[in-house]
């Protein structure tokens, strides 16, 4: 191996096209949205709210669902 300077760094690439953007930004404070934990990535959805400075709250409804809530914009 050889070190090599100057080597610019690439920008990131997106793994995929992060839609939930226009829907968190659609929503209005209380307003909330339920997932199926075996379709939809919760998740993602979670960190995407924390990025944007969004404060939300995840509950368990069911064994197969989420239920997540806008607390604060």
């Amino acid at each position: 191996m050889k070190v090599e300077k100057d080597i610019p760094i690439p920008p990131k690439k997106s793994r995929s096209k992060n839609n939930y953007v226009p829907l968190l930004k659609g929503m209005e404070v209380g307003d909330s949205i339920v997932f199926d934990r075996e379709k939809m990535r919760v998740n993602t959805f979670y960190v995407t709210a924390k990025r944007l400075g969004y404060k939300i709250t995840v509950r368990e409804i069911d064994d197969n669902q989420n239920r997540v809530w806008l607390l604060d914009k």
